[in-house]
Parts: C-alpha cells; structure tokens; sequence
C-alpha cells in the first residue's frame, strides 16, 4: 500500500501563504487502514508562482533573479504592517543574501542548515524532532504517524509546521532544488518528474506526464513508484510518496 503525504513545503504552499500559490489537487487526511499512521492526499507542492516579469513557464530569468524576488517578496510582507503572511526569519533571509551573492545558488552547508533551523523550530514548539527522510541528497519531511492526537493537536501541528517551513526552510529548500535538478527554472513540475522516472530507467521512455496524472490519481499506483529510484524522484520534485509498509518509521510528533 503507498500513500501521498505532504511535505513541509507543501503546507506551506496550500496555506496559500509566503511565495506560492495554490493548485494543490485534493488535501483530505487518509488513514492509513493497515498501519494507523495517517498521511494527507496531494500533489507535489504547488510551483512558487513565477517572479515579476518572467513567463509562466519559468520561476525567473535567472537562479539569481530569482532569489532577488524571494528577497523582495519577503521586504513586502514585513513592511505590510496588515500582512497576515508569515515572513522569513533572519536566518533564512542571510541565507538568500548569501545565495544572491553566488549568483543565486545555496551552498550545500546553507541548504542543511535550513533544514536544521526548521526541525529547531518545530521542537521549540514542543514536537518531537521531524528527522527528514533523505534521497539522493535532498530532504523531506517524514510522514506521520498522528495516532492519539486530538483535533486542537492536530490543528495546532499543521499550523506549526507551516510557521517552521516558511521561516525558516521554504525558500532555501526551493532555490537549492531548482539549482541542483531544474537548471532551465521551469515550472512544469509534472514533466520535470516524469523526466527523472524515465532517466533512471523506472518508468518506460514513453510514460507520459498525461499518465502519471492518472497514476497518481489512483488508488492503486504502479508497483515502481515505491522503489527507491523513484523516491528519489519523488523528493526532489516535491512529490510526497510514503509505502505503509515502512510505518514503523514514521514520525510520531507526540513521541
């Protein structure tokens, strides 16, 4: 049995909140039958919407150009004094500075970093450390396992990671992702993935990004997309694939 889960980034980005917009197909909590560990339904996380004066088809003109409107954005909301939006911290802030200054790109230390900033974040507010799940080389928040929470916690969790990911983790996370596996900045997530399937040689040289729409869709996935090739392809583009038959390794926030 597979599930999809959200990733940090994804709530962040269906909260409809900092850089990105919203096409997030499907958020509904399933319960995973045979393991008790839950996971919530999506698509990949939404594509940060595209910066100012670039095409739709492009997050920028440049990694640099866009970090620069990361940064802009971010100025924005701290000076809307009736922004409900949640700004970067100032450790994710010198981060994209020190990115604009390398002509756009994070260095590795930074893209860990973040990472670690955003599981500080999530205990201070009285979680168990999220240790993210790692594939080759990039990070993801691990699925869940929510077994004994309540409502009001429950609320309070997805409130909490998307504070955490958006201070501290979103922007850095999403410019070292494009660095590394997008150097083109496109935003067709869907082709970006299905690319990757078929260069590791999981998915047949004529599997469509039409067909992975219906795959994913699915409640009975193909059996490839629980490999390990494919996860790999699955967290670099933001796709959140879980196999319930790893449950036991969930992350429990309660402990």
């Amino acid at each position: 049995m597979w599930h999809k889960v959200f990733t940090a980034v994804a709530i962040a980005v269906c909260v409809g909140v900092c850089l990105s917009g919203c096409s997030t197909p499907g958020a509904a909590k399933n319960k995973g039958a045979d393991s008790n560990a839950s996971s919530s339904s999506s698509s990949s996380a939404s594509a940060p919407q595209s910066a100012e004066g670039s095409d739709r088809q492009h997050y920028a003109s440049s990694l640099k150009a866009y970090a620069e409107w990361m940064l802009k954005s971010d100025d924005d909301i701290r000076k809307d004094s009736n922004s409900t939006q949640i700004p970067m911290s100032d450790a994710q802030r010198d981060i994209i500075n020190r990115a604009i200054a390398n002509e756009g790109k994070v260095s590795r230390a930074d893209y860990e970093q973040s990472w670690m900033n955003f599981r500080s974040c999530i205990m201070n507010r009285g979680w168990t450390d999220p240790k993210p799940t790692a594939y080759g080389g990039f990070y993801a928040v691990p699925s869940m396992n929510e077994e004994g929470m309540s409502k009001t916690q429950d609320e309070k969790l997805v409130s909490d990671l998307n504070f955490c990911s958006i201070s501290e983790n979103t922007n850095t996370d999403q410019l070292y992702r494009t660095q590394e596996s997008n150097p083109e900045l496109s935003t067709d997530s869907d082709q970006l993935l299905v690319n990757c399937l078929i260069q590791k040689k999981v998915a047949p040289t004529s599997y469509t990004k039409e067909q992975f729409s219906k795959d994913w869709s699915s409640d009975s996935a193909p059996a490839f997309f629980s490999s390990a090739e494919a996860q790999e392809c699955f967290t670099l583009y933001q796709y959140g694939v879980a196999n319930a038959q790893d449950a036991d390794s969930y992350w429990k926030p309660l402990g």
